[in-house]
């Protein structure tokens, strides 16, 4: 089969359906089931059905669709349906799992290797990306791509798979290039469905086209809500440029070093719309509130100081990180986000010494939030938030919904929160989870003005 979207209107897709039956700690899998678009499979407990239409907006593509329907109470472990496709000579966009991470094309001579276990016991990095939940083989020409991918011929053809429900898990595609398929898994381990309940888990947007890259990519675009602040993506007052503390200070920024940057930007008139302060300003991670001796005047008086030179204020926020020494682990343990099996709060990542993850869904946590962004968007007056560590809202599923579906709640609580007029620069999130919701996102790494010697 090609990869033609048209191809899949009449293609066979193998099927792997995991679940349990609640109640019962028994894993049930359907195994290698054959399905057709049309023609559903069911057992006992649950049903398995596709379908593939013609996208509606009138520039072309297909919407392929996969759905559940449940029987019985179940929990769902694992979902997957694999196609036979050609891939040779083919280019594979790699998309990582967050905004840090790697993004490239990759062929069937490359390979996506997991993180060491031995690197990851020590730093414990691992919890930044998905290596502890989504295998990355290492093996030659098995590929992978979280939420969307593409496939670029010699003749520069695109051929476009982007998953347009992200709020129910999220969506891997996977390309073997040594046997020739397609796999789309979508992770759903923990999620609950009702009796009679349906869910069309996967569903793809899947487009083709010679140097329609552009052009697919604002068909795919249109799937999502417009909920930024600045809405329309032709709006000139989109494109800003700025400064920021991190690259050069990264925490050692102060109240003071603020001051002289202002002024020296004033000064030598840099043409900068926004000046935003990182990491250093406060006394803890999750403590926002509370202001450490390298700010005393506050933050509303610096925030105030920058709108004076005539740029927007922006200021950086963790808002799921909570660092093991901040006043909230001492005062408001239950705030955290508990590992249903070991009874303790979950380790969202190493920085800092370490930091917990904050759960959102707990009224008293939520509460506090939307607090804090209260107090620094109209109290203090910044009128952009960079919002970092978004992942660790979602690193374990729980409550009867997947990673991906609480990813998804987490970046439209933070957009609920911070309001349609104020700015969200988006940092250490899944991508698709953000898509215009926050206005900007940082992609990459952090960088540095100098070359790393390896």
């Amino acid at each position: 089969m090609s990869l033609s979207p048209s191809a899949f209107k009449s293609a066979k897709a193998v099927v792997d359906v995991y679940y349990k039956i609640i109640g019962e700690k028994k894993v049930y899998k359907i195994k290698n089931e054959i399905l057709y678009p049309g023609q559903p499979f069911a057992n006992h407990a649950l049903q398995v059905s596709s379908e593939v239409v013609r996208h509606t907006d009138g520039k072309g593509g297909y919407l392929l669709s996969i759905g559940i329907r449940a029987f019985k109470h179940i929990e769902l472990v694992h979902f997957e349906a694999t196609y036979m496709t050609e891939l040779n000579d083919q280019r594979m966009m790699a998309n990582g799992f967050q905004s840090w991470s790697q993004a490239r094309e990759l062929t069937k001579n490359d390979k996506i290797p997991a993180i060491r276990s031995s690197v990851a016991y020590l730093t414990q990095l691992n919890l930044q990306g998905d290596y502890d939940f989504f295998e990355h083989t290492g093996e030659k020409g098995l590929i992978h791509s979280n939420s969307y991918t593409h496939f670029r011929d010699v003749n520069n053809v695109i051929s476009f798979f982007g998953s347009v429900s992200e709020n129910l898990g999220y969506t891997y595609f996977k390309g073997d290039f040594k046997n020739n398929t397609l796999g789309i898994y979508k992770d759903v381990l923990g999620k609950h469905m009702q009796p009679n309940q349906e869910i069309v888990f996967i569903k793809v947007f899947m487009a083709q086209g010679l140097d329609a890259e552009a052009a697919i990519w604002d068909s795919y675009a249109e799937f999502f809500p417009d909920k930024r602040s600045i809405k329309g993506n032709d709006n000139p007052d989109r494109h800003v440029n700025g400064w920021t503390s991190w690259y050069n200070y990264y925490g050692d920024v102060s109240e003071k070093i603020i001051n002289e940057n202002v002024e020296a930007l004033q000064e030598h008139k840099y043409p900068i719309h926004i000046f935003q302060i990182d990491d250093g300003f406060q006394t803890a991670i999750g403590d926002w509130l509370s202001i450490n001796e390298k700010f005393p005047s506050g933050m509303k008086i610096v925030a105030e100081k920058i709108k004076s030179a005539g740029f927007k204020p922006g200021l950086w926020l963790a808002p799921y990180a909570v660092g093991f020494t901040s006043r909230i682990v001492t005062e408001h343990p239950e705030w955290l986000i508990i590992d249903p099996e070991t009874k303790k709060p979950v380790v969202a990542g190493p920085n800092w010494g370490g930091f917990y993850a904050l759960d959102m869904y707990n009224p008293g946590a939520r509460d506090y939030l939307k607090h804090v962004f209260e107090v620094v968007l109209e109290d203090w007056g910044y009128d952009m938030v960079k919002l970092d560590f978004c992942f660790a809202a979602a690193m374990i599923p729980r409550m009867g919904k997947s990673r991906g579906e609480i990813m998804w709640d987490a970046m439209e609580l933070i957009r609920e929160f911070v309001g349609p007029k104020k700015l969200i620069l988006g940092c250490g999130v899944p991508l698709a989870a953000s898509f215009r919701k926050v206005d900007y996102c940082r992609i990459g790494s952090d960088v540095a003005p100098w070359w790393e010697v390896s």
